[in-house]
């Protein structure tokens, strides 16, 4: 796709007030290169950011006093209102969620835009603990589902939930499009120099949303077979769970690096032997959500020690990069057999490698964005 107006309407998340970025800066970064693009912005729960506009040639920024889900609907008059005074015709309009894809919806009926593309970055049958809430998440899901040109998925579960969901006629709109990384970004290191006791976790933070009971007692029990097993966290890790670290004595096991740049954290990570997840099902829509920490040890060769949370999991299961536990004793076997067995290692490891160099996205969003050039 090139030469072309495309219009991004997302929510933002952010983390210690730094934006966090996810795979739709992934989409936007590609699209950036050949076209013009204007970017909505909004915040995710975080109502002291304000929503931006950003465009060739101007900035506007609004500072809302309203909480969910008041704030929903000024959002959507905000994104109708600043495209309506803007001059131009969008040839693509993308949105990461139901809610700004009804605003799509209706900038393509007012003729502002031509095509739109729903980015499913997650869905839950249970979205929000409020019946009300709920029917109307799922009218705007079903709503975005049919009426979007082109529908990207981020995980194989929510694609069958997509497709159930549309008649024959129109399954060929969507596309799985993960959260992976650039296959070329991820350093690869050879793994006869790594150490096979050098497991590695990548975080956003230490928090509700791990199983910090599965790692503790996985790590405990592997520590009696191996002194030495070393579990390198990369991430923020709040003091209270540095803290509970120490009371289990694994505090020599256990090295944390902190938050690191994204190419020093990559190259940490590849160095190690097995990636380890650890995911809580604290949220409903994760069970459809997809793991882009999984993805990226697999594109450093990394087999993977997973849970089976993310609908990822079950990928590590098809394209056998990897192995999926359900309690810390599974975890401990699954990662003594990887230890012990560096033929059974390494195929793990190569199948890992066929499977990130698959899911390139790079490749994907060329694949994609070639049919509707």
């Amino acid at each position: 796709m090139k030469n072309k107006k495309v219009l991004f309407i997302i929510h933002r998340i952010y983390f210690n007030d730094q934006p966090k970025l996810g795979g739709v800066d992934r989409i936007i970064d590609f699209l950036k290169k050949n076209n013009e693009t204007t970017t909505i912005e909004h915040p995710f729960e975080k109502i002291n950011h304000p929503s931006v506009f950003t465009s060739k040639v101007k900035k506007l920024t609004h500072n809302s006093v309203l909480k969910p889900p008041l704030i929903w609907f000024e959002e959507f008059v905000f994104n109708v209102y600043w495209i309506l005074k803007n001059k131009n015709v969008y040839d693509l309009a993308v949105a990461s969620d139901p809610l700004n894809y009804f605003s799509c919806l209706i900038l393509k009926l007012l003729k502002k835009v031509n095509k739109t593309q729903f980015h499913s970055t997650d869905y839950s049958p249970k979205r929000f603990n409020n019946l009300l809430l709920d029917i109307f998440y799922h009218f705007l899901y079903n709503l975005s589902v049919k009426n979007a040109d082109i529908i990207t998925v981020t995980s194989t579960r929510m694609h069958k939930v997509v497709q159930e969901k549309l008649d024959k006629v129109n399954i060929h709109k969507v596309f799985l499009l993960p959260n992976s990384p650039y296959f070329s970004f991820i350093p690869k290191t050879n793994i006869n120099k790594k150490n096979p006791l050098d497991l590695v976790m990548l975080i956003g933070r230490w928090g509700d949303q791990i199983n910090t009971e599965n790692i503790i007692n996985g790590l405990k029990l592997l520590k009696k077979d191996y002194p030495n097993i070393r579990l390198n966290i990369i991430g923020h890790t709040d003091n209270s769970y540095i803290k509970l670290f120490k009371e289990n004595k694994l505090d020599k096991n256990i090295i944390l690096y902190g938050s690191l740049p994204y190419d020093k954290a990559m190259e940490k990570m590849s160095n190690c032997y097995i990636g380890i997840t650890s995911y809580s099902e604290t949220n409903s829509y994760v069970h459809f959500a997809d793991s882009l920490k999984i993805r990226e040890y697999a594109a450093a060769g990394l087999p993977t020690v997973c849970d089976s949370v993310y609908g990822t999991s079950e990928e590590v299961i098809d394209y056998e990069s990897g192995d999926v536990y359900n309690t810390s004793l599974e975890m401990y076997e699954k990662i003594k057999k990887l230890i012990k067995d560096f033929k059974l290692y390494k195929e793990k490891s190569d199948n890992a490698i066929k499977w990130a160099q698959r899911m390139d996205k790079q490749k994907l969003l060329n694949n994609l964005y070639e049919k509707y050039d």
